[in-house]
């Protein structure tokens, strides 16, 4: 039971809420583009937008929550790692921090793309009418995403 005690909660937490903030944001994502969006095809055109905005306005709050709690747990599990890349060899940290910009900056290209598709704004209306390539588009840079946090977590840092 002491070892339970002596875990640190706070680095726990923050990486639960990660990783279900992605799975959240990835598993819509992966369900928008083959379930819903070709259901929703073969439907006539005014019930089709009146089920588009239904969805829209739920899944809207899922993903801006998603994207708060991927930046806010992100940054914490970021400057936790940083401490011990202190004290890692050069090499790995210097990998760790090319992999974790590429991370980055892809994620941003995904929030953009997920706040334009479940957005009302005209200005990002051409995404939300090809929403079939940019949700395929988001969730490949997806993917990427995951597999370049799993070689993040693969590199030894001692």
């Amino acid at each position: 039971m002491a070892e339970l005690a002596q875990l640190d909660w706070v680095a726990i937490a923050s990486r639960w809420l990660h990783i279900l903030a992605a799975i959240t944001a990835v598993g819509g994502t992966i369900f928008m583009r083959f379930a819903l969006l070709p259901s929703v095809g073969a439907l006539p055109d005014d019930e089709r937008k009146k089920l588009h905005e239904g969805v829209r306005s739920r899944w809207v709050k899922f993903v801006m929550a998603a994207i708060l709690f991927l930046l806010a747990s992100g940054i914490y599990n970021l400057v936790m790692k940083e401490k011990q890349l202190k004290t890692a060899a050069e090499g790995a940290s210097s990998l760790y921090h090319k992999l974790f910009v590429i991370k980055f900056l892809l994620a941003f290209v995904i929030f953009f793309l997920a706040s334009a598709l479940t957005g009302r704004s005209p200005a990002f209306a051409n995404i939300r009418q090809n929403a079939r390539f940019w949700l395929t588009l988001n969730l490949v840079l997806a993917i990427i995403v995951v597999c370049v946090s799993g070689m993040l977590r693969a590199i030894p840092i001692s």
